[in-house]
């Protein structure tokens, strides 16, 4: 039985009167004395602009739409930390690593993640670990099909070998490959943040927007130091070869909209509600003003039902 929101929590809400509208942009939240005023939108497929209003607003977009959408309404003008609205951009800094075990040990590839590690969550003693805080390790299944292949060198002598290893090795069964993810909690640092162009626009009106993110070398250290660990577990769980595949999309992107108790240093609350703006909450992982070392959604989650919580008892 899968619960989730479109099967568990959507066909309640809509029973309810709720309005779901599909394939409609927000692309402005106006304000007016001190308070959103009006939800400016366009509908995707006719062009039509849209107003909306409502006592409340709850923005939760994605840590990096979120602050889009704030910065493209100069709230962050508003707000006494206001320069923290796009900045503190996190992703952990992740890796794959996957071990060839000879028998199989999935033949079936059945998906799993039975085994999480934590005893490094704190920190490790071993040579070239950094101080603090490392993250986390979990079971992860098999690569898709091809993904191995991709990552191997592709120039100099090391091409020469990794083309010898991707006709040996990787003509084995993915089915005898399980693996660990290693999940580094990242810094969060100024410098990495989600910005807008004010001198140009998509065909919705909104400004474009440009991420900049760059890993400290303390990230690195802490991923490097994590992948040891998984290598030499599942060694000793009897891996013939193991191998390394960096994680580069933007995994568990969180912390551009931070919340916290110094007004100047962070834009939202205790509450989530965006400080300059009396009915504005944000309860998205922008929140966040650390990524901790593991898989965000259930802090998220819970921090969006706390705060649904608290706006219950508010008139």
């Amino acid at each position: 039985d899968k619960r989730d929101v479109a099967t568990d929590v959507l066909p309640h809400l809509l029973a309810g009167g709720m309005q779901l509208r599909q394939n409609t942009v927000v692309t402005r939240l106006a304000t007016s004395k001190g308070s959103i005023s009006s939800l400016e939108g366009v509908d995707r497929r006719t062009g039509e602009r849209l107003r909306f209003r409502g006592d409340r607003v709850i923005l939760s977009a994605g840590a990096l739409a979120s602050p889009h959408i704030l910065l493209a309404s100069g709230l962050d003008r508003l707000n006494p930390g206001g320069h923290t609205v796009g900045r503190y951009l996190m992703r952990h800094c992740n890796a794959f690593v996957y071990g060839v075990f000879l028998p199989a040990p999935n033949p079936d590839r059945v998906h799993h993640k039975q085994v999480a590690i934590l005893d490094f969550y704190d920190g490790d003693q071993a040579a070239g670990a950094p101080a603090g805080k490392l993250g986390s390790i979990q079971q992860v299944m098999a690569p898709l099909p091809g993904a191995p292949l991709r990552n191997l060198p592709s120039t100099g002598k090391l091409a020469g070998a990794a083309g010898r290893l991707g006709g040996s090795l990787f003509r084995f069964p993915l089915s005898l490959m399980t693996g660990l993810l290693a999940i580094a909690e990242d810094q969060p640092r100024h410098e990495n943040r989600v910005e807008i162009d004010p001198t140009s626009h998509d065909r919705f009106g909104l400004p474009r927007v440009r991420v900049v993110h760059r890993y400290t070398r303390r990230d690195h250290q802490a991923r490097a130091a994590l992948v040891q660990r998984a290598k030499q577990v599942l060694g000793a769980a009897g891996a013939r070869w193991t191998f390394k595949m960096d994680v580069t999309t933007f995994s568990h992107a969180v912390g551009t909209v931070r919340m916290g108790s110094d007004p100047k240093q962070s834009a939202l609350d205790e509450s989530c509600r965006f400080r300059g703006v009396d009915n504005l909450y944000v309860v998205d992982g922008s929140f966040m003003p650390t990524s901790a070392g593991v898989n965000p959604s259930l802090t998220i989650a819970a921090n969006a039902l706390r705060v649904g919580a608290r706006l219950t008892t508010e008139r």
